[in-house]
C-alpha cells in the first residue's frame, strides 16, 4: 500500500476542495439566521500532522551506448590479374587469336617475347627505320625481283608485291574495336616494355601513334616503280622516293594494293585507340 500514498492524499485534497465548494454553494443559498451575542465555545478539533511521505526518488536507468564497428568496405576484387612481362607470351597468343578467323595469325605467335618484340618493331618503325629480327617470321616468302626495261633502269614486279599479300590479309583481318580493346588492356605490359629501352619519361602510346603516322605519310604509288642499280642494292630512281625513311620505302615495295589496305587499317586503329583513351 506504500506505493500508493501519493495518490491517495492527491485524492483526498482534491475530495475535500470539492466538498467545500459545495458547501459553500449550500450555505449561500440558505436564510439568514439571528445574530448570536453569545461566542459559542468552539472546541479546536486536534491538528493531525500528515506523515512525511518521501517518495524515493528512482534514478533513470543509464543508457550505455554501445557502437559495434562498422567493418570497412572490401577494396574491390579486380577482375583481371595481368601476368608478369616475362609471362605474358601465353596471354598475347589467348588474346590475338580470338580477334579473327584467319589461321595465319598463328604464324605472327610463334616467337617468343612476343610483347617486348613488337615494342621494339613499334618503336623503330616511330623512328622510321625496320627492325627486321623481332619481325623475321613474317617476312615474305620468295626473292626481290625487277624487270629490266635499259641498262641501268628497272621495274617493280607485281611478284614482288605479292608476297606481302598474306601479311597484309591477316592484318585487314582483325577486328579494330577488340584488337584496340585488347591492347588497353594489356597496356601496362607495352609500357613496361617500351620502359625497359630507356623511354621511361615516355608513353607507349605515343610511340604507336607517331609510327602511324609515319606509315600513313607513305605516298601511294599507283605507277610503275622505276629503279636503278648504282652497285649492288636497287635505289629508287625518283629522289624523292629514295629519301623516304627505310620504313616508308619498305611500304611502297608492298605495292599499291596492300599499302592502301595497310593505310586504311592503321587509319581506322588510330581513330579507336585515340577514341579509347580520350574516355
Amino acid at each position: 500500500m506504500s506505493e500508493n500514498k501519493p495518490l491517495i492524499i492527491s485524492l483526498a485534497v482534491v475530495g475535500l476542495v470539492v466538498i467545500g465548494y459545495l458547501g459553500y454553494l449550500f450555505t449561500a443559498s440558505e436564510p439568514e439566521k439571528p445574530v448570536v451575542t453569545q461566542p459559542l465555545a468552539i472546541k479546536p478539533e486536534p491538528v493531525v500532522e500528515e506523515p512525511i511521505v518521501e517518495i524515493p526518488v528512482v534514478p533513470e536507468p543509464e543508457v550505455i551506448e554501445s557502437f559495434e564497428p562498422i567493418p570497412e568496405p572490401e577494396p574491390p576484387k579486380p577482375t583481371f590479374v595481368l601476368p608478369l612481362l616475362d609471362d605474358s607470351d601465353q596471354l598475347l597468343r589467348d588474346g590475338a587469336v580470338s580477334l579473327t578467323r584467319n589461321e595465319g595469325i598463328h604464324a605472327w605467335l610463334a616467337p617468343n617475347e612476343l610483347v617486348r618484340k613488337i615494342v621494339v618493331f613499334v618503336d623503330n618503325v616511330a623512328n622510321g627505320s625496320i627492325a627486321r629480327q623481332p619481325v623475321s617470321v613474317l617476312a615474305p616468302r620468295g626473292s626481290f625481283s625487277a624487270t629490266p626495261v635499259s641498262e641501268k633502269l628497272y621495274v617493280l614486279d607485281d611478284a614482288t608485291y605479292n608476297r606481302y599479300n598474306q601479311v597484309t590479309t591477316v592484318l585487314v583481318s582483325l577486328d579494330t574495336r577488340r584488337a584496340v580493346e585488347f591492347y588497353v588492356l594489356l597496356r601496362p605490359l607495352f609500357q613496361e616494355a617500351y620502359d625497359e629501352l630507356g623511354y621511361s619519361n615516355v608513353k607507349f602510346d605515343d610511340a604507336i601513334f607517331k609510327a602511324i603516322g609515319r606509315l600513313l605519310e607513305t605516298p601511294l604509288m599507283t605507277e610503275p616503280v622505276r629503279l636503278v642499280r648504282p652497285v649492288v642494292m636497287y635505289e629508287f630512281e625518283d629522289k624523292r622516293l629514295e629519301a623516304l625513311s627505310s620504313v616508308q620505302k619498305q611500304m611502297i615495295r608492298m605495292g599499291p594494293t596492300n599499302t592502301r589496305a595497310i593505310q586504311e587499317k592503321l587509319s581506322q586503329v588510330a581513330l579507336e585507340l585515340r577514341s579509347v583513351l580520350e574516355q
